[in-house]
């Protein structure tokens, strides 16, 4: 029998490893990697990791191939959630295979299962915006094979709490996933927003008010406090939140539920429009006052579908200008 092992391997960093001289090796992969508008300081990285807070654990993982560090990725777990919050996470590029991607996360959960750490969620943010990418890999490859390692999307619109978010939200929406197991299809509202609240007030504002001047955090949590309440205030009125898997990718209506009007989709829908104008000028030849009552008709509900936006989705989705 010949037997065949992966050249990928796990390395774990905790506070009694925290001088590791393997450690500044994989946080070398991570500043290089990973987009400075969302990268953590890299000495922050380091100095939480000697002294954690007391409401979390943290992990450090870095993975390797044939013992050269190529990945890197940070784990905080907070035992009265239960919940894991994964982040950091970047594979050196000469290594971004799927098979690099799949590798570090099986070890990661094959780490986590002997640990026995109790979970409930294991949470992970993927920011949207390709022109401040955490890392080059793009959102909606990254979500699919998040996805396919058993991650769900929640279908709310979600803003990562990032310092980034005083000076311009939008730079900071992402998409917010939860892996369990049992995987889940949906949670309560209540639920959903208790761990939302955990995310914006402990495991982001704690770190930075340990790491920003206080003015400077004083408008951070101004700022975190104004898009936590948009998204208690979106969910709200419902009674759960879904976890839609992201199986068919749709993120214009999976991540936002009112898209603003594409004008490429505005532009391809007045061109299907062409053969019913001359319809109704040859109808205005004919008989002008049946063909102006049709031409109102057919104004108000291309108007109604063109720009509410729930009569917009079904419209845009029916012709798959979303994709």
């Amino acid at each position: 029998m010949t037997r065949v092992t992966s050249a990928f391997a796990l390395e774990v960093f905790e506070r009694k490893s925290a001088r590791s001289p393997r450690l500044p090796k994989f946080l070398s992969i991570y500043v290089r990697d990973f987009g400075p508008e969302h990268r953590t300081q890299s000495n922050e990285l380091m100095e939480f990791l000697e002294q954690p807070l007391d409401d979390r654990r943290i992990i450090y993982f870095g993975l390797t191939y044939k013992d050269e560090p190529c990945g890197f990725a940070t784990l905080m777990h907070f035992p009265e959630g239960p919940l894991a919050i994964i982040d950091h996470l970047v594979i050196a590029p000469n290594m971004r295979g799927y098979g690099a991607f799949f590798s570090f996360c099986d070890l990661i959960a094959g780490y986590l299962e002997k640990q026995s750490l109790t979970v409930d969620y294991v949470i992970a943010e993927v920011m949207l915006d390709d022109q401040h990418m955490a890392s080059t890999i793009k959102p909606t490859l990254l979500l699919r094979l998040m996805r396919l390692v058993g991650f769900r999307i929640a279908k709310v619109r979600y803003w990562a709490p990032d310092p980034d978010i005083v000076a311009d939200p939008d730079r900071c929406r992402a998409a917010l996933l939860f892996g369990s197991e049992p995987e889940r299809e949906e949670l309560p509202t209540g639920e959903f927003l208790r761990v939302v609240d955990l995310i914006y007030r402990g495991h982001y504002a704690r770190w930075y008010r340990r790491t920003m001047p206080e003015p400077e955090f004083h408008r951070y949590e101004v700022a975190a406090e104004r898009l936590l309440a948009q998204i208690h205030h979106a969910v709200g009125h419902d009674k759960r939140v879904v976890l839609n898997g992201m199986k068919n990718l749709n993120l214009s209506f999976s991540l936002d539920p009112n898209p603003p009007a594409d004008p490429g989709a505005m532009v391809y829908m007045g061109l299907l429009a062409i053969p019913a104008v001359v319809s109704v000028v040859v109808g205005f030849v004919q008989e002008r006052w049946i063909a102006l009552t049709a031409t109102i008709g057919t104004v108000v509900v291309l108007a109604l579908f063109a720009f509410h936006p729930r009569l917009r989705r079904p419209l845009l989705r029916a012709f798959r200008l979303t994709e």
